[in-house]
């Protein structure tokens, strides 16, 4: 078998100071794993999750402690406690959770887990079934990073056969797990009834999946590459380069942003939005969860926070005040102060007193030529769906538009009057 020393070290490249945190049940994969590692003579902290699902659970985590303390590894335990919904995936989150937090305490990012070839092999077989991404069909990782952590699978390309080698040779405890033989899981159904019949068919079927995999995660990562140069860190598509695009990057493009925020992604997903920016229409939006949005608007598009327009209605009083805590709002019936840097309104007569709000359905502009809707101008001037919902209104009391911000000021009203009127917005970070 391969050495697992020169596959973290040379091939990796990991920092050898830093300790890594291994996941470890109990079972044949993670107690082979373990056992591996210590022949690296790298630093190593054990984390042992009991799942409260079964009765072995107890013997499993005297076990992996029991080993721990022999070898004088670092070992910490942790029960997971799911009441309901997805248990798989709620379970993994909790894992990830606080593997984390273990990697936190040791002020490390690397996280190791025991996946292995036969492991990819089902993982790309569900992806298959499920839908997904070039990255997803390619299956799992044996090391991907965030922004904090690093993920390590060393054993990904290790056999299940040559992992129970190794056990057998070197007299390693392990325990079953005999919820691996429970057909109610798809995970167990592709292992006992699919993969078999595979392997009948291809004996080298796993060195097969092997260079399946290189290929599919070579020619993702070529294709992530380009999408990277192309959005330059904006995390914005420009659609004129989206539809100049070939297919492939079209779809990563759209995939990217979307993993970036951690949400939810497929090939359904994917082919939807891509309808969306190809289309003619200007100003459109697909929504990804309850927070977030994909939002094409004219040459752009992106994932933004949804935030739904408040109906605000500020009444305006003379001098400065405070706007829901983003802008603050000047008014100046007379001053002596200089005006440069205030808009200048003047008019014969108002219906006072005068309002802020956020643009309304049927908004009426008033120019010498006559009216057009703000909804046209907004067209007009190609201003993007979210920067629309936030633009600040100000009307008499009759509802009459005296200006739009950064767009309109109405000068059809005469000029026996002058007031002056400021909006600056509010440094929330400062």
């Amino acid at each position: 078998m391969k050495s697992l020393q020169s596959l973290l070290k040379t091939e990796l490249k990991i920092n050898t100071k830093l300790p890594l945190i291994v996941s470890v049940s109990g079972g044949i994969d993670s107690m082979a794993l373990l056992s591996m590692l210590q022949e690296t003579q790298l630093s190593l902290v054990v984390v042992h999750f009991n799942h409260l699902k079964r009765e072995a659970s107890i013997i499993e985590k005297d076990l992996v402690e029991s080993y721990c303390k022999a070898h004088e590894l670092p070992f910490h335990y942790y029960t997971i406690k799911v009441s309901e919904g997805n248990f798989h995936h709620q379970a993994h989150h909790l894992r990830a959770h606080y593997l984390r937090e273990v990697a936190d305490l040791y002020k490390t990012p690397y996280i190791l887990t025991a996946h292995h070839l036969d492991d990819l092999l089902e993982n790309v077989l569900i992806k298959l079934t499920r839908g997904s991404n070039l990255l997803g069909y390619a299956g799992m990782q044996m090391m991907h990073s965030d922004e904090t952590y690093t993920y390590i699978k060393p054993l990904l390309y290790f056999s299940k056969h040559e992992i129970t080698e190794y056990v057998h040779k070197h007299n390693v405890p392990y325990l079953t797990d005999d919820s691996n033989e429970d057909n109610y899981y798809l995970r167990n159904r592709y292992r006992h009834a699919v993969v078999p019949l595979m392997k009948q068919e291809n004996p080298d079927l796993l060195e097969q999946i092997k260079q399946y995999h290189h290929q599919m995660t070579s020619a993702f990562r070529l294709i992530r590459n380009i999408t990277k140069t192309y959005l330059k860190e904006t995390l914005t598509i420009p659609i004129d380069l989206f539809v100049s695009s070939d297919e492939a990057l079209q779809d990563d493009m759209i995939a990217y942003l979307i993993e970036y925020y951690k949400l939810n992604v497929s090939y359904e997903i994917i082919s939807k939005i891509k309808r969306m920016l190809l289309s003619k229409k200007p100003n459109q939006s697909y929504k990804l969860s309850r927070d977030y949005a994909f939002i094409k608007a004219y040459n752009s598009a992106k994932v933004e926070l949804m935030t739904k327009p408040k109906m605000t209605k500020i009444k305006i009083k003379e001098g400065k005040q405070q706007i829901l805590n983003v802008a603050i709002f000047t008014f100046l019936s007379k001053t002596d102060l200089n005006t440069a840097q205030y808009i200048k309104l003047c008019y014969n007569k108002l219906a006072f007193p005068l309002w802020l709000r956020h643009r309304e359905e049927g908004d009426l502009l008033t120019y010498d030529y006559g009216h057009k809707k703000l909804k046209k101008l907004l067209i007009d001037k190609k201003i993007p769906m979210d920067t629309r919902n936030r633009l600040w209104v100000l009307t008499d009391n009759n509802n009459q538009v005296l200006w739009v911000e950064n767009l309109y000021t109405n000068q059809t009203l005469g000029d026996t009057h002058t007031c002056y009127f400021k909006l600056e917005e509010v440094n929330q970070h400062a």
